[in-house]
């Protein structure tokens, strides 16, 4: 008789006493596979609420401060240098060694316009990047579509002390220019800068304010889950000459600082976890061979080897391993359905490609768990066997 038919007819034999050993497996198995399917899912629902955060990196025009003081009392400072950025020069972000992790690179324009008897603040964007990065915006009315178009958005700071809404007309006035533009739509508050600013098209921000060809800012996205932002940082500084890019980041390692604090400490319950019925299946295996004594005496008496008797055990270690680590993968993944939406996280995916690492996690469980039992297989005399029967 094949070795496999041994063990199969065994395990099958013993059904209720195996099935302990494999729910170990099975809880074991499940609880990692929760945990890193969960936690996978707390990642990405991160950085999909980062995108409301706006820019990950802001580049601004390179300055100096000198220090103002009179004797001994300190006047605060001025800064020298260009203030603006020439347009001209943004493509050379895209050549950055990690342009590949650029997801929305936005350039605006700051400047100061005539609106009747006072002064507004207007705010030119590109409109498809800007709207990229600020897709989280709510508009009553519609977003700019058109880059060259005389039509502006207005924050509601601005809009409710002038009376105008979506549809009304108004004209800005700066450096000898007046235009005439309609009000396509008012941002909703968001706290924000822009609830002050009147927002236009870049181009014509431009002609408005006699910038042709230059930006006061770039806003930068990187859309993934670990981007080096600080060193893509010092990348668009070494492409772009004259700019300062500082990483906006912090909110975002904060989270996933708590995030990896309480995945590590999940994950070490799960290791816990797997020791404990690493020694189940060892218990179970034991229990096992102290019942098969009279059985594994006579095999050896009538000729079989150490090495049979060893492999024997090892098969069946390995096939409680295998059944418990994968129906440890599926329950471990449902589980991870039900956490997620509890903790406020995005719907999981089953991650296929834990399945033959958890599977063979528990393989290799079950093989360990069985050396106690081979050693003590081993030890069994085949003559005081046969003496006894």
């Amino acid at each position: 008789m094949r070795l496999y038919s041994v063990v199969l007819k065994d395990v099958f034999r013993r059904r209720t006493k195996l099935a302990i050993a494999v729910l170990g497996i099975i809880v074991a198995a499940s609880a990692m596979v929760a945990v890193v399917t969960t936690f996978s899912a707390a990642t990405e629902s991160l950085y999909e609420e980062s995108n409301n955060f706006g820019a990950n990196i802001i580049v601004r025009p390179q300055t100096n401060s000198i220090p103002l003081i009179a004797g001994s009392t300190s006047l605060g400072s001025i800064s020298t240098g260009d203030n603006y950025i020439l347009e001209s020069d943004i493509p050379g972000i895209y050549d950055i060694e990690n342009s590949a992790n650029l997801g929305v690179v936005a350039p605006r324009l700051y400047g100061v316009a005539g609106l009747g008897h006072g002064k507004v603040i207007v705010m030119g964007v590109d409109v498809e990047q800007e709207q990229n990065l600020r897709s989280w915006w709510n508009i009553n009315g519609e977003w700019l579509s058109d880059p060259n178009g005389t039509e502006v958005m207005l924050g509601s700071d601005i809009a409710k002390p002038l009376g105008l809404d979506a549809g009304s007309t108004l004209t800005l006035e700066g450096n000898g220019v007046a235009m005439d533009l309609e009000v396509l739509g008012i941002v909703e508050s968001t706290g924000g800068e822009e609830d002050g600013y009147i927002i236009m098209p870049l181009s014509v921000s431009q002609t408005l304010l006699d910038k042709k060809g230059k930006v006061s800012s770039i806003d930068v996205r990187a859309l993934c889950n670990d981007c080096p932002v600080s060193e893509m940082s010092l990348q668009i500084e070494g492409a772009l000459p004259d700019v300062e890019a500082k990483a906006m980041s912090q909110i975002v390692q904060s989270e996933m600082a708590m995030i990896k604090h309480t995945q590590t400490s999940a994950m070490a319950i799960s290791i816990i976890t797997l020791l404990v019925s690493t020694l189940t299946v060892a218990s179970t295996m034991l229990a096992s061979v102290n019942e098969k004594i009279r059985e594994i005496g006579i095999m050896r008496a009538i000729g079989a080897s150490d090495h049979q008797v060893i492999s024997m055990l090892f098969l069946e270690g390995a096939l409680i391993g295998t059944i418990g680590g994968s129906i440890g993968f599926g329950t471990g993944t449902l589980l991870s359905y039900l956490i997620a939406p509890l903790l406020g996280f995005a719907e999981p995916f089953p991650m296929w490609e834990l399945l033959p690492l958890v599977s063979g996690m528990a393989v290799l469980v079950g093989i360990v768990a069985s050396i106690i039992p081979a050693k003590r297989a081993l030890s069994i005399d085949p003559a005081e066997v046969l003496r006894s029967v």
